[in-house]
Order: structure tokens, then sequence, then C-alpha cells
């Protein structure tokens, strides 16, 4: 019995003996679990720090001209003892998909610490910070802790910002600009020689001076007491609605031109040059300095029947072409058209405008996008204008050669002959497209959407350009709100007068400052006549005016005469149909600065180490955060 209750206690003790061992490593694990966890929290904490270190470390770099670019990339040692390193390495990575994200990108910064005995043994946490390109621009709004003195756009080489303040500018030549009726220029001209202007040989001087001296005094408007001819208001169709600033003094006999026209000029010992274009720069380029590359579109010799337009690849929108190129019937652009050697607009229906940075519901992708930068329309080393094109550019147009064309007749559809008048106001949408709404009720089911018809908008130029305007072909109709969508990028809040008509056929229109070497534009064939013809024209105006002073009647100016199909009796149907009117077929206008680029990229960190260097770099703005371990 003895026995038996020993052995029963040696159990029980042996029993308590293993329990106590098995309590004593279960609480030896825990504790050695519970210290892994925390050293590994420990780990963790030094790789979210360095994370965090790292991005603020970034962020500042980005901000400042430090920073190289997209491929910019570094580590740097956050803390190192025994136990281990601790780093953060630093990456930029570009965003694509859409043409809004092009000014975007992400910012990694990843934390990491690793062990100083066991390579395998390692903690990282990664910080992402999306980011997006605030460029400064030129005229925005000054806000607290900025300076106009500071702007991210780039400089201009040469003498470029002075050359796009002018309507037209000629670099060379001893005539450097050839002008024709039917030719018009709304704004400032800068010519390096003459200006050869209606220079007809079959006018005789005396037909040609009744002719000039009329239109500078029925377009010509000059304000009360004033005979100052640069305080003048000149209204179209007037052919110069700006000052013309010469290099070399004018002959006399421009200078006879230019009084006859009522046209305010000078001279000026500043010669001028347009910069040499650097195509490369077009081929593969960048949005900004520092920013991602890209490549322009290349294209085949011709061009006929197709819409080209920016994409995530191509943000700006450059279609390259090396070698000349030819362009024909219904080629819509939005961006900028490029050749080495030459542009020539043949066909109808051609509209090229730069990237207004407008989204395709028209709304802005950019913030002030009225005040973005673009590059121009068109850069090419010559440009020709068929006779019979129909041709419209919206923005600059660059030339290193010499620019030559134009000139068609007058010529109209085989439509219904329909003409509305009226006030409107505009809103540009998505680019080329504008919509019209007219203020007076007009059946506008009767007008096509096909081209067929369009509307001139009246506006007021800058200067002394005065009442002008321009004409916009119609794509599409909406009775029930009453609105046109025009082809065309037209902003104007209040009511302005309007015309709908029969589209033009043989049109050229060119809204924006063009440069080249010289101009030459062609004469329209039907302003060509024998001189014995242009005696004929001025013997039976002066006659009708005598008749028109004998019985009380106010004389017609030369070129209003002119204009009357009805003295144009016997003669062909094209005189029959429209006179001789000026009613221009070649329009050039720059009523409206923009800051245009020479090339790209469009902007580069402002470097105000000498005088801000607080200000130094770019500026971007946070859109996102994520944090990931």
């Amino acid at each position: 019995m003895r026995a038996s209750r020993a052995g029963i206690s040696l159990i029980l003790v042996m029993f308590a003996l293993s329990m106590s061992l098995v309590l004593t490593y279960s609480f030896i694990q825990t504790q050695s679990v519970l210290i892994q966890i925390s050293e590994n929290s420990s780990r963790q904490d030094l790789a979210r720090n360095a994370a965090r270190a790292g991005i603020r470390d970034a962020l500042n770099r980005l901000n400042s001209l430090a920073w190289t670019g997209v491929n910019d990339q570094y580590q740097r040692e956050f803390l190192s003892d025994s136990d281990g390193d601790c780093t953060y390495s630093i990456s930029f990575e570009t965003i694509g998909g859409s043409i809004g994200s092009v000014l975007e990108l992400n910012v990694h910064s990843l934390g990491a610490w690793t062990s100083a005995t066991n390579s395998n043994m390692r903690s990282e946490y990664q910080i992402t910070a999306k980011m997006r390109l605030v460029p400064r621009l030129t005229g925005r709004s000054i806000l607290p802790g900025d300076s106009a003195t500071a702007t991210d756009q780039i400089t201009n080489p040469g003498d470029y910002d002075q050359i796009r303040l002018y309507a037209l500018f000629a670099e060379t030549g001893s005539s450097s600009l050839i002008l024709d009726p039917c030719d018009r220029i709304d704004g400032n001209i800068w010519l390096y020689d003459n200006l050869v202007l209606y220079n007809d040989p079959a006018w005789s001087s005396s037909v040609r001076e009744e002719f000039l001296e009329d239109v500078g005094n029925r377009f010509v408007t000059f304000p009360a007491g004033s005979s100052n001819l640069s305080e003048t208001t000149i209204s179209y169709p007037h052919p110069i609605a700006g000052s013309v600033t010469y290099y070399d003094y004018p002959s006399s006999s421009s200078r006879s031109d230019l009084s006859d026209l009522k046209l305010h000029w000078s001279t000026s010992s500043n010669r001028l040059r347009i910069p040499s274009t650097n195509f490369s720069a077009y081929s593969s380029y960048r949005l900004y300095e520092g920013g991602p590359l890209y490549q322009a579109v290349s294209l085949n010799s011709s061009l006929y029947n197709v819409t080209l337009k920016p994409t995530p690849d191509n943000p700006l929108g450059i279609f390259y072409r090396s070698g000349s190129l030819n362009v024909y019937d219904n080629v819509v652009i939005q961006g900028t058209l490029v050749a080495t050697s030459k542009i020539t607009f043949h066909g109808k229906g051609i509209h090229v405008t730069a990237f207004n940075w407008k989204g395709s519901d028209g709304g802005p992708l950019v913030h002030s996008a009225d005040l973005w930068p673009r590059l121009p329309s068109v850069v090419a080393g010559n440009v020709e204008f068929i006779r019979e094109t129909q041709t419209t550019l919206e923005g600059a147009v660059v030339c290193q050669g010499n620019v030559v064309g134009a000139g068609g007749s007058v010529d109209y559809p085989n439509v219904s002959n329909i003409t509305y008048t009226g006030t409107a106001t505009a809103v540009s949408v998505e680019q080329p497209s504008s919509i019209v709404t007219l203020r007076e009720y007009r059946l506008l089911d009767l007008i096509s959407a096909n081209g067929k018809y369009a509307i001139w908008l009246e506006t007021t130029g800058t200067g002394q350009t005065g009442a002008t305007g321009s004409w916009y072909p119609i794509t599409g109709v909406d009775n029930a709100r009453q609105q046109v969508t025009v082809r065309g990028e037209i902003d104007i809040a209040s009511p302005t007068g309007y015309q709908i008509k029969r589209h033009k056929q043989e049109l050229t229109q060119i809204r924006g400052p063009i440069c080249a070497e010289t101009f030459d534009f062609n004469r329209l064939d039907e302003w060509v006549l024998s001189s014995s013809s242009w005696y004929d024209r001025k013997n039976r105006w002066d006659y009708e005016n005598d008749l028109r002073r004998y019985f009380g009647y106010s004389e017609l100016g030369f070129s209003e005469w002119l204009e009357s199909p009805y003295n144009f009796p016997g003669w062909g149907s094209y005189y029959q149909t429209y006179g001789l009117n000026l009613e221009p077929t070649l329009h050039i206008q720059h009523l409206k600065d923009q800051a245009y680029r020479w090339e790209p990229p469009l902007f580069q960190p402002f470097d105000g180490s000498n005088t801000n260097p607080e200000l130094s770099g770019y500026r971007w703005s946070l859109i996102d955060w994520k944090e990931t371990q």
C-alpha cells in the first residue's frame, strides 16, 4: 500500500515538473516572440521614418534647381549602427494614359532597414506622392510668397519676342512685301525694305493714285481734332490696319503710297532677325525641361482627308515632315505642322491650329489655359498657298524662307444664296470648334453643316485696327437652340454683329503673327486689266460723279464705284456678279497677343539664384499620397 502511494507521488512530482518545464518553455518562447515583434516593429518604424525623410527630401529637390529630371534617382543613408543600416531610395516616374496627366509624375521614396549580420533580414516602407507641375506663367495672379519676376516659361531665342508682336515680319528683300487688291493685314508690320502695293503695271499712275487716295479717305478716320496718323482707326477692308516699321528708308514711291493710304510709318535702326529653326527640337521634344521625351508623328509627303490631334505620346500634337509637304482637301490639325523644306497648301477645308490646352469636352486641362504658352501652328522652310486653296491657320507661322501665293478669286459654292445678319456671342469648345449663339431667331434649318456656309463675326482689334472680323465655316447647326458650330477658336462674351453667307471657296486666313524673309502674294486675275480698261473705268466714274454733282447727290469714291456690278455692263459674268470688290481672299490678323514659344520645351525651372533664390526651381502641387509596407 505504501509502495503504491509512493509511486503515485512520484508520478505527480514528475507531472508537476514536466508542466513547470512546459510553462517555462512557453513563457520563454512568448518572450522571444514579443522581443522579435518589438524588434520588427522598431525596424519597420525605422524604414517608415526613412521613407518619410526621403519624401521630404525628394519634394524639396523637386522644387529646386537640384532636380535633374524624371530620370533622377539617388539613395541616401538615414541611420547606421551596429544592428544595421537604414536608407531611403528616391525615384521619379511619369504618368501616362491621358493628355491631362502629362504634367504629373509619381515621386517614390523607399525606406529600408537591413541587418548588419544578415542581409536577408530587411524591412521596407514606401511612400508615393503624386505631383502635378504648376508652371508660373506670365500674367498670373501673384499670391503672397510669389513674385511676378519668377516665371517658368522658357526664354525665346534672339529677337523672336519682338518679332511675334507684329502681324507680319519681313526680314530681308528689296521688295519685302508685295500686296495687291483683296489682301488685308490686321496689325502692325515690320519690313526690311519696300512695300510694293497694287503694282499692276497696266495701272497708270493717275488711276492708281486715285484708287489709293480713295481707300485712305474711305477707311481711315482721325479722332476729333487730330491729324496724327499714329492715332487713326483703320477699318476693314483697308489693306493694312496698322503702322509700318521699316529698317531701310522707304523709296519715294512707297512713301507716296503710304501717304495716299493714310498709313503711319517709321524707321528703326534695330535690325531684327528671325532665329534659326532647330528642326530636331520638334522631331523629338520635351514638354518641360527634365520631363519625359516624346516623339513627333512622322508624315509622308502628302496629307488629305485626315484629322490629327495630340495624344498622350505626342501631347503637343507635333506632326513632322523631313522634306516638303503637300496639304490637300479636308485636313484638320490640332497642333503644330512642321516641314524642314516647303509646305504647300493646295486643298479646301484646311485648318491648322496650335494646341490650346483644352480637353475633348472643351474644358481647360490646366488652370488659366488662356495664359499658357503655345507653339507656332506652322514651322517650315518655305510656305506657298495655291490660289484656289481654302486654308485657315490659327496661331503663329514661322517661315525661314519665303511666303508666296494666295490671291484667289471670289468664288462661292453652288448652294442657296442665303444671307442672315444679327448679333451673336461665341465660346470655344473642343478644339478647333466654337459654338456661336444667335440672339435673334433665324431659320437655321436652311443652312447646311458641311462648310458650304460661313459666319462672319465682327471684332475690334488693338492699336489702330478698327472694325474687322473673320469668316468661320459652319460645321454644325442647332435650330432649336439657335446655335451654329464653327471651325475656329473664338470667344466673344458680349453680343457682336454677324453675317451668315455662302463660304468663299478660295480664301487664305492667318490668325496669328507670321514671319518670313519676304512675302509675295498673288495678284487676283480679275484685277489684271488692260491700261485702256482702267482708263475706261476711271472716265466712267468721273462722268457719273459729274452727273451726281449736277443733280445734287454726294459723290462716290473710286473704290466704292468699282464695287458695284451695275457699273460693268457687257463685261464677263464675274464682274457683273461681284464687281471689283476689296473683300479679302487673303486675310492676316494678329489681334491678340499669345505667349508663343519658338520651340519645345515650353518650360524651364526658374533660376533666381542671384535675386530670389527661394523662388528657384519648379513648383509642384500634391494631388495624391499613398503609403505601403
